[in-house]
């Protein structure tokens, strides 16, 4: 176990940063708004938090043919996002649910996992 936290260390801390600011007091403004920095900003954290995610993965599971285990990390960055919207309605009074938010952290998260792939893939 502490080996496996060990290779996913910055996922980990990237995921507790995430938990962090997506519990704390902030400005929430309900609204179906897609291009804005807030948006960006979740696009971009959970495309961190996937980028990470997959870099801990070792060598021999980074080729094309283990599509299974990134499909499998980029749907667990997709699944916490969603968590952590449905989070903020119930357990935080001054946060609300954003359905535009878990477009955002989706996107972040295919993107980085599509740019991996990319760049990992070995004919």
């Amino acid at each position: 176990m502490l080996k496996l936290l060990y290779t996913f260390r910055w996922a980990f801390i990237w995921l507790l940063l995430i938990t962090w600011l997506s519990t704390s007091p902030g400005v929430s403004l309900p609204g179906f708004t897609l291009i804005s920095s807030d948006k960006l900003a979740h696009a971009a954290a959970y495309a961190v938090l996937t980028w990470l995610l997959l870099q801990g993965l070792p060598d021999a599971f980074r080729r094309w043919n283990r599509l299974p285990r990134h499909a499998w990390l980029c749907g667990f960055a997709i699944a916490y996002g969603a968590l952590m919207e449905f989070v903020q309605a119930t357990f935080f009074p001054y946060r609300v649910f954003e359905f535009d938010d878990m477009i955002a952290n989706a996107i972040g998260a295919l993107g980085a996992w599509s740019v991996f792939i990319t760049m990992n893939y070995k004919r």
